[in-house]
């Protein structure tokens, strides 16, 4: 299986955009809770920002294998975006 989510704007909205998302589509195990974990990196990061600030936020992971063993992938990119104009 896999996953993504992403979203531009300030800091809080693309949070809050975000913690909906990852409510959304659940995967299978141990995927999801690396999943969950990926959520919980982003919101405390997205956090620490300046309410103002202006944020891109990609997020993606997949799960393959089978019963002999499990591999995830996992790519997780926060990116400050200065000079943002509204």
């Amino acid at each position: 299986m896999s996953w993504s989510v992403s979203a531009v704007g300030k800091a809080a909205s693309v949070a809050a955009k975000l913690a909906a998302d990852f409510t959304k589509y659940p995967c299978g195990e141990p995927e999801e809770t690396i999943r969950q974990l990926a959520a919980n990196v982003i919101a405390t990061s997205l956090a620490a920002f300046p309410p103002a600030s202006a944020v891109r936020v990609d997020a993606c992971g997949s799960q393959s294998g089978g019963d002999s063993g499990k591999v995830n992938n996992l790519i997780l990119k926060i990116e400050p975006l200065y000079g943002f104009v509204e």
